[in-house]
């Protein structure tokens, strides 16, 4: 039996039945988006560090739309962005559960008569939730409207993907929390030939895509943001798991199976690695391939 997979901010008795069946789902949807976004399957090789707190890195979104809206292209610009969705018909329930912080922002659709504008972006003002309003046609009169309710952004539902993103970047820095990452966090992180999209969960080497499982991309990402460094076994682990803190000797052995795994994937030859190097007696470092440079940050434009 795999290990117990827990909803984003741990479910308690607090929860009422429905709204746990809710958060359960919107685990099983945020699993299958990374594991599609990081382009690999299931972490079935070995110890899977990632499945245990696999929404940890990752922002999700409760959108609420009638199911006539055509929400379908925000979903695929959120997704794109690495962004979990969860879509669901308006209702109390919905919006009790938009109450409950499971979502890192709310989206919710509303139509140019519709009377729930300010009763709804009220209550979500009140508990400070981000909220992003989105709209059919977005009139001067509905947005402003809209914006005067409390919402932090108003989007078209056939708004660019682009411009979606960065009006939730932009909502998701206003709301950020002391100690959260914050957009400049995002982006891409290059190491050489190596590119390590975080936005999109992706690495790339020579302009390869290389398929990590959600738990190797993590360890990649870590060491992208430390490349050069030489990081101990146990540290990478506990930088990328929180739920679990390895001992430096236990973290020996598991890293060793991710080490290999990784190396199957990055290396042009696993025999002569030029990416996931070996320090003896110290740990590892991530390079830049032959080329050997140093990290920097490519800046992503907002649109």
């Amino acid at each position: 039996m795999g290990p117990h997979i827990m909803a984003p901010r741990e479910c308690t008795n607090r929860h009422r039945p429905a709204q746990v069946i809710k958060t359960a789902i919107y685990t099983a949807v945020t699993i299958c988006i990374l594991r599609s976004t990081s382009g690999g399957g299931s972490d079935g090789e070995g110890t899977d560090l990632g499945i245990r707190d696999i929404t940890r890195p990752y922002k999700s979104c409760l959108l609420v739309a009638q199911g006539g809206a055509n929400t379908l292209p925000v979903i695929r610009a959120l997704h794109g962005a690495g962004i979990a969705v969860l879509e669901r018909p308006p209702s109390d329930a919905i919006l009790s559960l938009a109450l409950t912080r499971e979502f890192d922002f709310v989206a919710w659709h509303f139509a140019l008569d519709d009377a729930r504008i300010e009763p709804v972006l009220g209550r979500l003002t009140l508990g400070a939730i981000p909220c992003v309003a989105l709209l059919e046609l977005a009139t001067p009169s509905l947005t402003s409207l809209c914006l005067d309710a409390g919402a932090d952004a108003c989007l078209q539902l056939d708004a660019d993907a682009m411009l979606v993103v960065a009006q939730v970047h932009a909502v998701l820095r206003r709301h950020a929390q002391p100690g959260e990452p914050e957009l400049g966090d995002c982006g891409v992180l290059q190491v050489g030939d190596l590119v390590v999209d975080v936005d999109r969960c992706e690495v790339e080497r020579g302009g390869v895509f290389i398929p990590l499982t959600a738990s190797e991309f993590r360890i990649v990402e870590h060491m992208a943001r430390n490349a050069g460094r030489v990081l101990r076994p146990h540290e990478i682990l506990n930088a990328v798991s929180r739920e679990y803190e390895y001992l430096p000797r236990e973290a020996q052995e598991v890293f060793k199976v991710y080490v290999r795994r990784i190396r199957r994937k990055l290396e042009v030859s696993e025999d002569d690695p030029q990416y996931l190097v070996n320090v003896r007696g110290f740990g590892y470092r991530l390079e830049g391939g032959h080329t050997d440079a140093r990290p920097r940050r490519v800046s992503v434009a907002a649109g």
